[in-house]
């Protein structure tokens, strides 16, 4: 699920992006510190962070928005590449590889 959300960056798309999970079991229903994930043609946006409140699999958790830390950018292609690189450093495969 954390992979999938992560690697959702079709233009227009939104979601919440997990970035940091209990570390024991990967327990999404534990503190679960989030993004909220946006992209365009040419970039990925990290808006905002937060503490999900609520079930990440719900249509609206709630989530506790931090206003403090500022939204981050990223170009898109770069974005895909990390993530692509990431990934096969830590043998972790996908639906469509």
């Amino acid at each position: 699920m954390v992979w999938d959300r992560t690697y959702s960056t079709s233009p227009g798309w939104a979601t919440l992006v997990p970035l940091l999970v209990c570390s024991d079991d990967l327990d999404l229903t534990c503190n679960v510190i989030v993004a909220e994930q946006h992209a365009d043609e040419h970039h990925v946006h990290w808006r905002r962070f937060g503490l999900l409140r609520g079930l990440i699999s719900l249509q609206s958790p709630a989530v506790d928005w931090y206003d403090s830390i500022p939204s981050l950018t990223f170009e898109r292609a770069h974005f895909q590449s990390v993530l692509d690189v990431f990934r096969k450093q830590e043998g972790i495969k996908m639906d469509w590889d």
